[in-house]
């Protein structure tokens, strides 16, 4: 019995530990301009065992409107690598996931959409200032450098 539930523990820690969740913030003054970015090194054990440096990367987001139930944002994310493209499989939400090649230098802009809006009240929750507050992001789950 002991055995199976470190087994189980196991699978959950190695599971969490595979993906990485970026938070980039909106754009204060305006939303509709991506926020400051997130930087970030993407490293896996693979790329540590091939002798390949960490590939640095920005994330950032900015809302494009919002939708009858929820919001709609877009993620912008960066290589900033001079020589690896990078391939990763992400998601912002749970259903939708994305596939996507980032050439050095590059960026890839995903479009997403929340069904929620975080807005205090309830004419915050119709407009725009609805979708401000919701705290958007983006979750890589599988990263391969080329």
């Amino acid at each position: 019995m002991k055995c199976i539930a470190h087994l189980f523990l196991f699978s959950i820690l190695s599971t969490a530990a595979m993906a990485q969740s970026f938070t980039p913030e909106l754009n204060a003054l305006d939303p509709k301009e991506y926020g400051e970015p997130v930087k970030a090194n993407l490293i896996t054990q693979q790329m540590e065992d091939d002798k390949i440096p960490a590939i640095p990367v920005e994330i950032s987001v900015l809302l494009k409107k919002p939708i009858v139930m929820g919001c709609q944002y877009i993620y912008r994310v960066v290589n900033k690598s001079t020589e690896h493209t990078l391939k990763l499989s992400l998601y912002a939400v749970y259903d939708q996931q994305y596939e996507t090649k980032i050439k050095p230098g590059g960026f890839a802009e995903l479009l997403a959409n929340t069904m929620n809006r975080c807005g205090e009240t309830k004419e915050e929750r119709k407009g725009e200032k609805g979708c401000l507050n919701c705290q958007p992001s983006l979750n890589i789950t599988e990263i391969t450098v080329k």
